[in-house]
């Protein structure tokens, strides 16, 4: 962009490599750690939007998610609100960086979060949503 940074896609590209390089390396941790850490000096080299936060959130999420695939059985479980308070403690100062606002909304977000799919199922209800963001970034372009 015309600040320095990229489009959001480069972060998550960088953040995929980085989830490869965790999954090829898991059994080595220092090496993994390394790989991980490398990412994440590539996206702050390359101006990417989240920089090394980007990566390093997503790595973190992708660790942590094996609560986080299955849903929860009952929500009065003491299961429940742990894996969504490790999330928080591990992410909140990376998203606090972009404002404590919208890190104390994605944290609460995060929090209620049982791991069920969403509500949308069926096939034009989900392209429809896919094609909001290309929409209306068309929309500023023909108007501004």
């Amino acid at each position: 962009g015309a600040d320095g940074t990229h489009n959001v896609m480069f972060t998550l590209s960088l953040g995929v490599v980085a989830l490869a390089i965790f999954d090829r390396m898991c059994e080595h941790g220092p090496l993994s750690f390394i790989g991980i850490s490398g990412i994440a000096v590539l996206a702050w080299w390359l101006g990417t939007d989240y920089d090394w936060r980007g990566v390093l959130m997503i790595a973190v999420f992708y660790i942590l998610r094996h609560q986080t695939m299955r849903p929860w059985l009952e929500r009065s479980s003491t299961n429940f609100p742990s894996q969504a308070i490790l999330q928080i403690i591990f992410t909140f100062p990376l998203m606090a960086h972009y404002g404590i606002a919208g890190a104390l909304l994605a944290s609460g977000i995060l929090f209620l979060y049982d791991g069920t799919r969403g509500f949308i199922r069926s096939k034009p209800a989900k392209y429809c949503f896919y094609a909001i963001y290309p929409a209306h970034l068309m929309l500023l372009w023909l108007f501004i």
